[in-house]
């Protein structure tokens, strides 16, 4: 074969595999936690809203308050593969891909501790420490 085939040949199946994986991200479901201050006037049973940003090639720690839902969104600070957000809480898997600020991942009310959690490659890194 001539260099000039076996170069569309590769640029396609790169193609080809590139856009696999971006139709595939947009479709997971589940939800995701963000955040770094508890808003003020969360009141008994209100979800709290939690805004994910990154610092460097990780997340800035978030902060939540015990005992009431989360709603995690990513600012336009989280770029790359961190957009797409993994929490593992007892054996549960809670993903979502951010694309957008609107768009946001809900996790249960949780207990005081810290919850690690990372971009869905395993590269970059956050904590949410609910308090």
């Amino acid at each position: 074969m001539k260099n000039t085939t076996i170069l569309v040949m590769m640029v396609l199946v790169i193609s080809l595999v590139g856009g696999f994986i971006l139709i595939k991200g947009n479709n997971v479901n589940g939800n995701v936690v963000s955040g770094t201050e508890i808003p003020p006037t969360t009141q008994q049973g209100q979800i709290q809203k939690v805004v994910l940003s990154q610092d460097g090639y990780n997340y800035r720690d978030s902060v939540a308050e015990a005992g009431k839902p989360i709603e995690i969104s990513a600012d336009s600070s989280v770029g790359g593969c961190l957009r797409s957000v993994v929490f593992d809480i007892e054996g549960k898997k809670y993903s979502k891909y951010l694309k957008t600020p609107g768009e946001t991942l809900e996790l249960p009310a949780l207990s005081k501790g810290t919850y690690a959690f990372s971009c869905s490659m395993g590269m970059g890194y956050g904590k949410l420490i609910v308090k």
